[in-house]
């Protein structure tokens, strides 16, 4: 699905980090665990394609699609929560501009037995069986489900988006990203600003997600977030993909995240050990 083969950056000559190599195929599920300044941010961008690695290839399958939820956001302000949410869904939105402009020529013109007015009609059903296709008669309700997981509430819906704090603006931005049909989401630290309830509604809707994703965290969150999915676990097949200084990238092949990190697993049936020291970390992965 994707690849990186010896990705590096540089910052003013100095590596931040180098000679990254490792794949990422359909399902995958990813910890990103490294201290602030280790790289984490930098690396997403990079997979996401927003900024290009100093060095090595990054190759993704055509129609691959890569949602990324960054830690800095560029809000539009002026749109209802619901408005915001709905940009999620473009091409549904560009169907209905559609739909609305044939339904209104439909109404206003005369020439029923002309060849422009047959053409409206075969359009008209043509972008009708598009819409149904793509989602197009629920995704309203699957947008106010996300969004309620979230923590708001119906009254919130119709409230412009300026009058919510960053931290709820961001919540938003996770909806969107949520909504959207990727093949790949790059979660940048995702529960900075979300409440209990949310982090576990996010963690529900990880557990059933078919697709692949980068969760990129510091060790506790990341741990947290492997324990509630541990669950779905069935075997030990783990993967250390690539280790640098304060920045180890884990893969795992089944349905939950597993993580083990300082020197303890947190699985007790572990049947094998990679262990290392890093920028004063003690790693351990099974």
């Amino acid at each position: 699905m994707l690849n990186i083969h010896k990705a590096s950056i540089f910052f003013q000559g100095e590596p931040l980090f180098s000679d990254i190599t490792f794949r990422l195929g359909n399902g995958n599920r990813v910890g990103l665990i490294g201290k602030n300044g280790a790289g984490k941010s930098t690396l997403l961008k990079v997979i996401s394609g927003e900024i290009e690695a100093s060095s090595g290839q990054i190759a993704k399958e055509k129609d691959v699609n890569i949602g990324f939820l960054k830690q800095d956001i560029d809000f539009e302000f002026g749109r209802t929560v619901l408005e915001e949410s709905y940009l999620a869904f473009s091409e549904i939105i560009a169907i209905e501009k559609q739909l609305s402009f044939i339904n209104t020529q439909l109404a206003e013109r005369t020439d029923y037995e002309s060849k422009e007015y047959s053409q409206l009609i075969v359009d008209l059903n043509d972008l009708q069986h598009q819409y149904e296709i793509i989602g197009g008669y629920s995704y309203q309700g699957t947008t106010e489900k996300i969004l309620q997981g979230l923590g708001f509430l119906r009254e919130d819906f119709n409230k412009l988006t300026d009058t919510f704090s960053g931290g709820w603006r961001m919540r938003i931005e996770l909806a969107k990203l949520l909504l959207q049909n990727n093949d790949i989401l790059l979660l940048d630290e995702p529960t900075n600003h979300l409440d209990l309830d949310a982090v576990i509604w996010l963690e529900s809707w990880l557990k059933d997600y078919r697709g692949t994703f980068i969760y990129a965290g510091k060790k506790n969150e990341v741990i947290n977030i492997q324990q509630s999915m541990a669950n779905l676990a069935t075997s030990n097949s783990r993967q250390v993909f690539s280790q640098v200084a304060g920045l180890n990238i884990y893969q795992n092949d089944d349905a939950g995240l597993q993580l083990h990190i300082g020197g303890r697993g947190l699985d007790p049936n572990r049947t094998s050990n990679f262990n290392t020291r890093q920028n004063g970390y003690d790693i351990s992965a099974d």
